[in-house]
């Protein structure tokens, strides 16, 4: 479960990488956006993409300091850490191990969560399935065109091989800098979206929970 307040507080992470290999980009969103646009903090977790992450005045962090980072500022004041799915706690579990207590005591599993919700309060109106982007339509939370789910892992084997091959900022093509941005995109809308998910989420498991006290 996550309370409400909780919920506001907490840090939402999503590593973007490829199947059984270190993630090579860790989001994180812990507020709303600037103006109408969502926000998250990035930073990119393997030395091979440093190139990119310099080009977009973004931190290059090797993996375990990019932990770090996030354990920091959730112990600092008591927050939560929230992923769509246990693959974040794989992630910790088989590349930065040395972290994995600490990770553990702060992590909740949002889809967890959000299958939660659901059966309490939408029995009636239930995602297609248990992916993050059906429950961002259950709130009507617009993911816009290229941000969507799909390309991830694609996206980083592209962009792996031309950087493998030697190549420089300067000597990637334009689709494959599209590529990137649409994953940083990607990234930046999947912690953001998880946030809105579980404020919902946390506000109606609570008004329900009321409800039923005082009916009771």
């Amino acid at each position: 479960m996550i309370s409400p307040e909780e919920a506001r507080r907490a840090l939402y992470i999503d590593f973007e990488g490829e199947k059984d290999k270190p993630p090579v980009l860790l989001g994180c969103a812990n507020r709303v956006g600037r103006g109408a646009d969502p926000w998250a903090w990035q930073a990119v977790t393997s030395p091979l993409f440093g190139s990119l992450a310099a080009a977009d005045g973004i931190e290059l962090l090797l993996l375990p300091d990019a932990v770090e980072r996030i354990l920091q500022r959730a112990e600092k004041r008591d927050r939560l850490v929230v992923a769509w799915s246990e693959h974040e706690l794989d992630v910790v579990t088989n590349h930065c191990p040395e972290h994995l207590d600490r990770f553990r005591a702060r992590y909740r599993n949002a889809r967890t969560f959000a299958v939660h919700w659901r059966n309490k309060c939408h029995e009636g109106h239930r995602p297609a399935t248990n992916s993050l982007c059906d429950y961002l339509a259950l709130i009507d939370y617009e993911v816009p065109d290229g941000a969507g789910p799909g390309r991830a892992g694609e996206t980083i084997r592209v962009l792996r091989t031309a950087l493998e091959k030697g190549r420089g900022i300067t000597d990637l093509t334009e689709n494959q800098l599209g590529r990137w941005r649409g994953l940083r995109e990607h990234n930046l809308h999947d912690c953001a979206g998880m946030r809105a998910v579980c404020l919902t989420a946390a506000h109606e498991v609570a008004v329900h929970g009321s409800l039923v006290s005082a009916a009771s």
